[in-house]
C-alpha cells in the first residue's frame, strides 16, 4: 500500500512539474526555456535597456502562447511586464491590440482591483489618451474611481480621477456630465484643502464656463455672485 502511495505522489509530480515542450514556427518551448527567457527579460528591465528586454519579452509571449497559456494568471502578468517596456520605450503605439488584450484579460481573470488589472488599465487608457480616443477613455477612468476605498489616500486618488475626467467630458462636449463632475470636485476639494485652494478657484472658474456653454444663466448668476468672481459669458446667447 505504501508503495502505491509513492507511486501516485511521483507521478503527480512529474505531471505538474514536466509539461511537455511545444513547438511554435521553428522553435521547441518548454517551461526551462521559458524561464530563462523571463529571467533575461527582468535582468535587462531592471538595467533599462528596454530594447533588449522588448526582444526577450516578446519571445516570451511567443513561448507562453505555444505552451497553452495565453488565458492563465501567469501569462496575464508576463503580458502586463512585456506592455510596460513597450510603454517605457515610449512605444505603446506599435503594440495596440496587445495592450487592449491585457486590458480585457487581466479585468476578465484577475478582477478590476488587481494590481496587474491597474497597471493593464493605466497602460490602455495612456494609448487611447495619445490617439485621442477620449470617449473610450472615460470608462476607465470611472473603473479606477469605483475601486477607491474610503481611506485619505484613496480620496487623494479621486481628486486626480475626478480632474481627469472633468477634461474628458470637456474634450468630448458632454457637458452635463461634466457639471455633474465638476460639483463632486469641488465638494472633494473643498473638504480636502478649503476653500482658498487654487484648485477650489479653478474649479470655480471652469463650472462658471460650464454653465455659460450650457446657457444655464440662472445657475451662472449664482454661482458668480457667491464667489465674487469677475466672469464674462461669452458663450450667452439672448
Amino acid at each position: 500500500m505504501c508503495v502505491i502511495n509513492k507511486s501516485v505522489i511521483f507521478l503527480f509530480f512529474m505531471f505538474v512539474f514536466l509539461t511537455p515542450p511545444a513547438i511554435s514556427g521553428d522553435e521547441i518551448w518548454t517551461e526551462k526555456k521559458l524561464g530563462k527567457l523571463i529571467l533575461k527579460a527582468d535582468r535587462a528591465a531592471l538595467q533599462k535597456r528596454w530594447h533588449r528586454a522588448i526582444k526577450y519579452g516578446d519571445k516570451i509571449l511567443d513561448g507562453a502562447e505555444a505552451l497553452n497559456q495565453h488565458s492563465d494568471a501567469r501569462y496575464i502578468n508576463l503580458l502586463k511586464n512585456v506592455n510596460k517596456y513597450y510603454d517605457k520605450a515610449g512605444r505603446l503605439r506599435d503594440i495596440p491590440s496587445r495592450i487592449k488584450n491585457g486590458y480585457i484579460l487581466s479585468n476578465r481573470y484577475l478582477g478590476p482591483s488587481h494590481a496587474t488589472s491597474i497597471t493593464s488599465r493605466n497602460l490602455y487608457y495612456k494609448l487611447l489618451i495619445a490617439n485621442k480616443n477620449y470617449s473610450e477613455a472615460i470608462p476607465l477612468i470611472n473603473e479606477n474611481t469605483s475601486i477607491l476605498t474610503s481611506s485619505r489616500e484613496d480620496r487623494f486618488r479621486k481628486l486626480h480621477y475626478l480632474e481627469q475626467l472633468v477634461h474628458l467630458y470637456g474634450l468630448t462636449r458632454k457637458y452635463e456630465k461634466e457639471e455633474k463632475t465638476l460639483l463632486s470636485l469641488i465638494d472633494l476639494n473643498k473638504k480636502l484643502f478649503g476653500k482658498s485652494d487654487e484648485g477650489h478657484t479653478n474649479a470655480i472658474l471652469m463650472l462658471a464656463e460650464n454653465y455659460c456653454r450650457q446657457q444655464k444663466m440662472a445657475e451662472f448668476a449664482e454661482l458668480i455672485s457667491q464667489n465674487n468672481l469677475k466672469y464674462y459669458c461669452k458663450y450667452y446667447v439672448k
